[in-house]
């Protein structure tokens, strides 16, 4: 089975998503995380900064990334919707008529559709002025799936690499502007 790699930076640090025999989540060439390799996500912490953890969602094609704080989330079967707090606001996701949708204090302010056979959705804020948003990581499987909110969270881009010679090598910068070979060339896990 050929290995396959995605890589992205947060806060000058490099993270990086490598599925093979297992999956593994790297932080600056640690492995914070690792799993079988037909999960669908994985989730280790931040070993630089207390509280704050890295999560990634795969769908096959592609790898999905986020650094953020996760918050106590419950979720209640007759509404089915998960819900969590954060500095006095409330935070629910929805799963309902096939839609997930995020509402921050009962405004609705994201919602992807549900895609059939799909692992799951990100969900979020708009950005504050520190760029950051409240986000939920949704993974499909089971009779209701899991959702993790987080708070404090960011985007990280992650980008398709190749290894050779211990390096990670963009495959594409995917919308050709790029950012990807200087983003990464000397990445290395």
């Amino acid at each position: 089975m050929q290995a396959e790699y995605y890589a992205g930076k947060w806060n000058d640090h490099d993270i990086v998503f490598a599925i093979g025999k297992n999956q593994n989540l790297f932080f600056d060439g640690k492995v914070i995380a690792e799993s079988k390799p037909l999960s669908t996500g994985l989730s280790g912490e931040d070993p630089i900064e207390s509280g704050l953890f890295v999560r990634v969602l795969y769908d096959g094609r592609n790898c999905f990334c986020i650094v953020g704080k996760p918050l106590e989330t419950s979720y209640d079967k007759t509404t089915k919707t998960f819900s969590a707090e954060y500095g006095g606001h409330k935070i629910q996701v929805n799963t309902q008529k096939m839609h997930y949708t995020l509402l921050v204090d009962g405004a609705e302010t994201d919602k992807k559709d549900v895609v059939i056979g799909g692992v799951g959705a990100i969900l979020g804020t708009s950005a504050d002025e520190n760029g950051k948003r409240i986000m939920a990581v949704f993974e499909a499987g089971g009779l209701k799936g899991k959702c993790q909110c987080y708070a404090e969270a960011k985007n990280v881009r992650m980008i398709p690499c190749q290894k050779q010679g211990g390096e990670l090598i963009p495959i594409s910068s995917s919308g050709g502007d790029g950012f990807a070979a200087g983003f990464l060339l000397g990445m290395s896990i």
